[in-house]
């Protein structure tokens, strides 16, 4: 073998060495992050495990979700809500499961099939998330709870503070799980006659509670996401509550 042969296979090798290293350093980040459907495509979701907590987002839902991680059997990872259902299910083969009450059977393989986007609560000003609360008020109202008010209660946060995005992702949250709930005539009725207020508070832990005729809802100003409680979490303490 000539020297300008060897070195012009070296320098390929080199070459393909270089490349197979960026790829890796490309896709290990990518692989992380993607958006899942099922094989009949009833269940589509954004999966984001860029950091902790592991966040998800079905499609035709705003909310974020922020997963809890188990270990599960067969080398896997059970992914749960808030409420302690589980959502997801990983495996070290790169299998995803998916677990819902759409699915005949209850779960489903769910495969990445587009890239996305990291998961984060939109942007808010304390003006923006007072005027999300106003309104919640008016269209609850509207759903059927005539003497519905929504309040914020953060005295310790400043007007120009990033927590106000967070305190505006949970009156949303709060008045999607409300609407759901009010399209219901026999929880509509129940929610009209025993509710008057709802106060999303800033507090150090995250609560549902049912004060007189209000129903206080405890974030964690300062956490997006794991500082406030999920939709499905709402739900069941509100219907415990009423």
């Amino acid at each position: 073998m000539s020297g300008r042969f060897r070195m012009t296979v070296v320098g390929a090798a080199l070459t393909l060495i270089v490349s197979h290293g960026a790829l890796a350093a490309e896709s290990g980040p990518r692989l992380r992050i993607g958006h899942y459907s099922t094989g009949s495509g009833v269940i589509g979701f954004v999966l984001d495990r860029m950091g902790t907590p592991i966040k998800l987002r079905f499609d035709g839902s705003d909310e974020i979700l922020a997963l809890t991680a188990e270990q599960a059997p067969y080398n896997s990872m059970t992914l749960k809500r808030d409420d302690g259902i589980a959502v997801l299910r990983i495996y070290e083969t790169g299998r995803v499961l998916v677990f819902s009450d759409k699915l005949s059977g209850g779960s489903a393989d769910a495969y990445r099939d587009q890239q996305a986007e990291p998961l984060v609560v939109k942007k808010a000003t304390r003006e923006q998330a007072e005027t999300e609360a106003e309104s919640l008020g008016r269209r609850l109202r509207d759903a059927g709870a005539p003497a519905l008010a929504i309040a914020l209660d953060a005295p310790r946060l400043s007007p120009d503070s990033a927590a106000w995005s967070a305190m505006a992702d949970a009156i949303a949250v709060t008045g999607a799980t409300l609407d759901e709930m009010l399209s219901s005539p026999i929880a509509r009725e129940v929610i009209a006659a025993k509710l008057r207020r709802v106060v999303i508070r800033d507090a150090d832990q995250v609560d549902v509670r049912l004060v007189d005729d209000a129903l206080i809802v405890e974030v964690k100003a300062k956490e997006a996401i794991t500082g406030r409680p999920s939709s499905a979490r709402l739900k069941s303490a509100i219907g415990d509550l009423l």
